[in-house]
């Protein structure tokens, strides 16, 4: 009986230390951006062969806007995060060698938004009021964190009415690349 007892709470114990999965249909935000700035974000999308193949953009939802959008304003600088697989081009813009984690965030709000999961085929702005050299260096995180006010006002102003059909940057000279 003692053993048989010892082993039941062996058991439970050994239960509640197992670490619990990310959940790619229902997302937590936190937990998804803590991730990618560890660089321990590693749900891939695998090959017939079993090989990772890209890593998977979570199920974010109209629900996730809003963390999305307060998480932008983290102009960390990351190697990684999950990408559009039908773009064929380099996903980082001319000259720079990372991501930028506000941005990247801004473009899942993006994909939320226009309903294919992705903002564009890279996650990245450009401003086209810069000559063509120029704008696809991609912007800085102080532009980034401009770009973060105008999808906050956007949000703001149009969570409750038909924000989908609303571009936040149609009155601005930026574009998701």
């Amino acid at each position: 009986m003692k053993k048989m007892l010892f082993i039941s709470v062996l058991t439970l114990f050994f239960m509640s230390c197992e670490k619990d999965e990310f959940d790619l249909n229902n997302p937590d935000v936190q937990e998804f951006v803590q991730q990618i700035k560890n660089g321990t974000y590693n749900y891939y999308e695998k090959g017939d062969n079993g090989d990772n193949l890209w890593l998977q953009m979570p199920k974010f939802t109209e629900s996730h806007i809003q963390s999305l959008i307060e998480f932008s304003k983290d102009t960390s600088h990351i190697s990684n995060f999950p990408l559009n697989p039908i773009s064929s081009r380099t996903p980082l813009p001319y000259g720079r060698e990372y991501f930028i984690l506000g941005e990247c965030l801004l473009w899942t709000v993006e994909g939320i938004r226009n309903d294919f999961g992705y903002g564009s085929l890279d996650p990245y702005l450009i401003d086209t009021a810069l000559n063509d050299y120029d704008r696809y260096k991609g912007l800085k995180g102080t532009e980034i964190l401009i770009i973060k006010d105008i999808y906050k006002d956007w949000w703001n102003s149009y969570k409750d009415k038909d924000w989908k059909n609303k571009n936040p940057l149609e009155n601005t000279s930026y574009i998701w690349f």
